[in-house]
């Protein structure tokens, strides 16, 4: 068609048939206008790349689609959020979570990852096949890289959630507390859960959590106050409970009956016995 209007293909020509191409006949049609592309010298975008790898994951050609991306870095074009989106949704879509999580830490190491791109797909699909512990390594990676952009409180509170499940408390409480410290505070909700876990395991780690989130914007409701009290009260650590209780009415939230009740036979019982 170019020949008969005697004009140039550029790029956004190319991309134009490659995409048109990769939709009705499949990837290899569309390679092949890929590779004429090349060789009339007109550079690749990203958008060339991105429709290829697309195409590629859709027939299930995960490691030409892998290849497909590394390519674009060794060519100069560069990752972007799209890219990373197409790359590890479709090795996560394609029941490969852990390569997806490899490729993620290579491209994280290498400082190639876009700004902006979220890893929730990548940790919710680990979670998902039962490997919270590579959920829980990519968490930290991130945080180690100051990558914190790549983290969004949707895919910490995934896992957070999911330590939780798998009774692992001490894990939960080392891991908020670090996201916490980098500015990556959950809502309410997922806190007052949080916390209801560790009360209601006999730590102090729920209140000391708390403060800390307070310091990065966290804003405590009064089922949070009233969990605490109650949490404190049933350790018979009347003072801390007491203390939050103060804080609590101070702010004008008034307590549940279980939790006061809670603080209040703890006080009893301790009085009886001095």
């Amino acid at each position: 068609m170019t020949n008969v209007h005697r004009l140039s293909p550029d790029a956004y020509t190319f991309n134009i048939l490659i995409n048109s191409s990769c939709r009705v006949e499949g990837v290899d049609a569309a390679m092949r206008w890929f590779e004429e592309m090349q060789r009339r010298s007109c550079a690749p975008t990203g958008v060339s790349f991105n429709t290829l790898m697309r195409g590629f994951f859709r027939e299930g050609r995960y490691k030409e689609g892998l290849k497909v991306a590394h390519e674009m870095l060794q060519l100069g074009a560069g990752l972007s959020v799209a890219s990373m989106e197409i790359l590890i949704g479709g090795l996560c879509g394609g029941g490969d979570a852990l390569k997806a999580s490899e490729v993620f830490a290579e491209f994280l190491v290498d400082a190639v990852v876009p700004e902006g791109f979220d890893c929730l797909d990548l940790v919710e699909s680990l979670c998902h096949v039962g490997r919270v512990d590579k959920a829980v390594e990519i968490v930290e990676m991130v945080l180690e890289r100051n990558g914190v952009c790549c983290l969004s409180v949707p895919a910490g509170i995934t896992v957070l959630d999911c330590l939780m499940k798998a009774g692992k408390l001490d894990d939960v409480c080392r891991l908020m507390g670090r996201m916490v410290g980098e500015g990556i505070v959950p809502d309410t909700i997922s806190c007052n859960c949080i916390f209801e876990a560790l009360c209601e395991a006999g730590t102090s780690d729920a209140n000391k959590l708390r403060i800390l989130a307070k310091e990065e914007g966290f804003q405590a409701d009064g089922v949070t106050y009233s969990m605490l009290v109650q949490g404190f009260g049933r350790q018979g650590r009347v003072k801390e409970g007491e203390a939050v209780l103060d804080e609590m009415l101070d702010l004008g939230f008034i307590p549940n009956i279980v939790a006061y009740n809670r603080l209040l036979d703890s006080l009893h019982v301790r009085r009886s016995l001095q």
